[in-house]
């Protein structure tokens, strides 16, 4: 059993002529030129699958090898899992010759046997590079280009591995990021199996998938807490940029966008134990993105304004003029093709990198950090849920009505304060979480719902005097009875006592 450690990047050409170049400056102890088919192996209910096993058989030169790939980590475009491989004679796997201890228990290894069957394959030429570094670590460069096939469809392959072989794996991270230079690379989270499987109808379609609950636990300390928020964050940040460069839609994008913003949060409610580890060379860089983005919340709010030419605004008499208005604004904003591009951004990609690096990095080192790491997980949350609390209630949100003007400010804040329950709210009562979260949730809703107005005052400034008259007459109609209906949700929700507290109340 060996463990992979690599880091894979997708391509959109080809980069056989770049990487030719690229190797020469770097001691090349090998290289191979070969074509390598692969057939995958599931059962008709997907058990391996369900295991998040991978099982393939390899092709090559007319020798056969059959591979198991276990549950491991994937963060960012680092993959770290457990492998086994071993020859075949013949073209069917058997599972007997794996270890036994592989396999779940109560596993019936002659009926799995009986029950496998072929699922997908992949066909690619392979390029591949054993590299000497300066520091001794050998590592294995590989470009692969060709097919993924299942059920007669066809879907391209063009991949970017960096395998660890020996010695240390954050040198990978160094010759990753001299790779960036060659362009149009980004790092890729998906797996040729799990691409295989989707495109054989064995797994859902992707789709844009709200912001669950870190999977955080009692048992946990406050290190672990800090890991396991970073990478949902980062995870969810990558399942979305995904689906946005396959699907683009402003939907895919705001939720690429979350996870940035948990991303950033995080910083905030850890700082105690992050001032404590190594430096985080990519805090400036993160906070650019989340500029870039920015626009997102005006987007949204004229995509629904626009919806069914205008029907959201039945019934002004100014409805045409204000129309072409906000469709103008429309055109004005960045385009999804232009984020497209930012995602396949050298500067992108060094961003990417350089927070999988510090991850993985701190993750290793974690054992070195100091007594605050080792602190149960639940105290320390409760603390930063009450501090959270606390600076949500300060200023405006203290009184009893509140203007237009107010509540748009306060947008930010109850997203920040709603991102510390993300992070650890599965460690309380399920029940009392969720009875207290929805209201502050809806609350939420109808404030962006206010800032749909702020957009179309926006718009107004190029309409006449007449139809600016009629507009504001229209949103005086909308807004006032809005604001009756948050004031009295809003006093309802700040009297409650929060779960986090009444959790504590119970265990005492």
């Amino acid at each position: 059993m060996t463990t992979e450690v690599e880091l894979k990047f997708l391509a959109n050409r080809d980069l056989s002529a770049d990487l030719t170049r690229q190797v020469t400056a770097y001691t090349v102890l090998s290289h191979t030129d070969r074509h390598l088919a692969n057939v995958y192996f599931d059962t008709e209910d997907r058990r391996l699958r369900s295991w998040q096993f991978g099982l393939r058989i390899r092709t090559q030169d007319g020798q056969h090898e059959q591979t198991i790939k276990c549950r491991g980590q994937t963060i960012g475009g680092l993959h770290q899992r457990p492998e086994y491989n071993l020859p075949l004679d013949g073209e069917w796997p058997q599972l007997a010759s794996f270890p036994a201890e592989i396999w779940p228990q109560g596993c019936d290894l002659g009926s799995l046997q009986q029950d496998i069957r072929p699922q997908f394959r992949t066909d690619f030429r392979r390029q591949a590079w054993r590299l000497l570094l300066a520091d001794g670590t050998e590592i294995e460069l590989a470009f692969d280009q060709g097919l993924i096939e299942a059920s007669g469809l066809q879907e391209p392959l063009c991949e970017l591995e960096l395998e660890l072989i020996s010695g240390d794996a954050l040198s990978l991270f160094g010759v990753a990021r001299e790779l960036l230079a060659l362009g149009n690379l980004r790092l890729g989270s998906i797996s040729k199996a799990q691409r295989g499987y989707r495109l054989a109808g064995l797994t859902p379609e992707p789709e844009v998938q709200r912001m669950g609950f870190v999977p955080v636990s009692e048992t946990m300390q406050v290190v672990d807490g800090l890991f396991a928020v970073f990478g949902f964050a980062f995870n969810h940040w990558q399942y979305h940029e995904q689906l946005f460069l396959e699907q683009p839609s402003l939907a895919a994008l705001t939720q690429l966008r979350n996870g940035v913003a948990l991303l950033q949060q995080t910083q905030q409610f850890f700082a105690d134990l992050l001032v404590q580890m190594a430096p985080r060379p990519w805090q400036d860089e993160l906070s650019w993105l989340e500029h870039e983005l920015q626009w997102l919340d005006e987007a949204l709010a004229l995509e629904r304004l626009t919806a069914e030419r205008g029907h959201y605004l039945r019934g002004l008499p100014c409805h045409d003029p204000l129309l072409l208005a906000l469709q103008q604004r429309q055109r004005q904003l960045p385009s999804l093709a232009a984020m497209q591009q930012l995602c396949y951004s050298a500067r992108y990609a060094h961003l990417l990198l350089d927070v999988n690096q510090w991850l993985f990095a701190a993750q290793n080192a974690a054992d070195q950090l100091p007594e605050l790491a080792r602190l149960p997980l639940r105290p320390y949350a409760r603390a930063e849920l009450d501090q959270s609390w606390q600076e949500l209630h300060q200023g405006d949100m203290q009184e009893p009505q509140l203007e237009y003007s107010a509540y748009l400010t306060l947008v930010g804040k109850l997203r920040r304060n709603l991102l510390v329950g993300v992070s650890f709210a599965a460690l309380f009562d399920d029940e009392l979480q969720q009875g207290f979260r929805l209201p502050w949730l809806n609350i939420l809703r109808r404030m962006e719902e206010l800032e749909q107005f702020e957009v179309l005052d926006k718009a107004a400034v190029t309409l006449s005097t007449q139809a600016r008259l009629e507009l504001e007459e229209w949103l005086t109609a909308k807004i006032e009875p809005r604001l009756i209906e948050l004031d009295q949700a809003r006093l309802q929700a700040r009297d409650m006592l929060p779960y986090w507290q009444q959790s504590s109340s119970a265990e005492e």
